[in-house]
């Protein structure tokens, strides 16, 4: 087993020490009353994957909940060696990174395959610093210069994904609406640029979705399914809202993301007419 407890096995540690708790009609606060040290608000940031669950912690839940045997164990696979990774502590401005976004790194970082779809833009995977800060700016939070460049230089970091080890597979769909707007044309052209050089690489799939596909090929907000090593058969969904990502966790869900995929799929251009377009609208901006 790995040394790490991973951002997804964590998730799933907390759901399932929630789903025990639920089972057994306990509240929060039943449970930690008589544990020296706990409080109903450390439990509840363990169920949701804010804080870290050591050995003897899952040791003192489990026996509180009465669970031996193969069920133990289960619970116990779950657990790692140490923290989860957390790539982005390091950073300067890493205190600004809200819980929400910090999931998503984690999940990212830990991920084997992800398809993203973004209809008004490329991909963040995919973007240019310079693309990156004009999209940011763009946000509905208005943020300030620092918070630009921070987010920016955040979004760069994550694209190391796409060449070193272990590399993610990544499948990404844009509409042809990102090559339409831009709020400077040297940084779009340089996008494109990038683009088309990423698009080259044998781990990653880049594909247009043209506005002649018209409302099958539109989706209302963006959207993001994550695989990981350990489980291939289910994922992480995250739905692009007001204010970031909104995480869906249950297989019905995931389900959901696989057919919209799919349909996307159908109406998006194949990579290699995808490099094609871009390359005329590039000829078009030089």
């Amino acid at each position: 087993m790995s040394t790490d407890l991973s951002a997804i096995r964590q998730i799933r540690l907390g759901d399932e020490l929630r789903a025990l708790r639920v089972d057994q009609n306990k509240k929060l606060v039943e449970v930690t009353k008589g544990l020296t040290g706990w409080s109903a608000a450390r439990l509840s940031k363990m169920e949701r994957a804010e804080q870290p669950v050591g050995a003897a912690d899952l040791a003192t839940l489990l026996d509180c909940y009465g669970v031996t045997g193969a069920d133990r164990e289960y619970y116990e696979n779950l657990l790692g060696g140490g923290p989860p990774k957390q790539w982005w502590r390091s950073l300067d401005y890493a205190d600004a990174i809200t819980p929400a976004f910090a999931e998503y790194l984690a999940l990212e970082a830990d991920a084997s395959h992800m398809v993203d779809y973004f209809f008004s833009g490329f991909p963040g995977l995919v973007q240019t610093e310079a693309y990156a800060k004009e999209m940011i700016a763009a946000g509905t939070d208005a943020p300030n210069e620092e918070e630009v460049d921070a987010g920016a230089e955040v979004r760069i970091l994550r694209q190391r994904r796409l060449t070193r080890d272990p590399l993610l597979t990544f499948e990404a769909f844009f509409g042809e609406v990102a090559l339409l707007v831009a709020g400077d044309q040297q940084v779009l052209t340089e996008q494109i640029r990038h683009a088309i050089k990423v698009a080259q690489y044998p781990n990653v799939t880049l594909q247009m979705v043209p506005l002649s596909a018209g409302r099958p090929g539109v989706l209302t907000s963006g959207l993001t399914l994550m695989r990981f090593p350990d489980d291939l058969e289910n994922g992480f969904v995250f739905i692009e809202a007001v204010g970031g990502m909104l995480p869906r966790r249950r297989g019905r869900d995931v389900r959901r993301a696989e057919r919209v995929f799919a349909r996307v799929k159908r109406f998006a251009l194949s990579p290699e007419d995808t490099i094609t377009a871009l390359e005329q609208k590039l000829e078009e901006l030089t």
